[in-house]
């Protein structure tokens, strides 16, 4: 979206979003982090674009330790719990509050 004569404009997210909730203007924020705000709506009629993948990278033989296993069980265990919310899927402030 694009919008001309912006009176007010910042770089920094938590600045933007402070703006948004003060009733300033609108932003685009990943929906896990605006779904989860009570004060913030989406902008209706928008569409969700997928950005990618999520890689986690480790070295060679530390993929294979005991710790990094376990971390890398971990992370994917959590990102798939919250799968729904990470891809906009989930709109409802009640079920974000995990």
């Amino acid at each position: 979206m694009r919008t001309t004569g912006a009176l007010f404009r910042t770089p920094d997210a938590e600045t933007q979003i402070v703006a948004v909730q003060q009733g300033i203007g609108m932003t685009k924020l990943p929906c896990f982090v605006g779904d989860v705000d009570p004060s913030l709506v989406r902008v209706p009629n928008t569409e969700l674009y997928g950005h990618g993948a999520l890689w986690l990278l480790t070295q060679g033989e530390a993929r294979k330790t005991k710790r990094v296993r376990l971390f890398t069980e971990f992370i994917s265990r959590r990102l798939a719990a919250h799968a729904p919310l990470l891809a906009g899927m989930s709109s409802s402030h009640d079920e974000c509050a995990t």
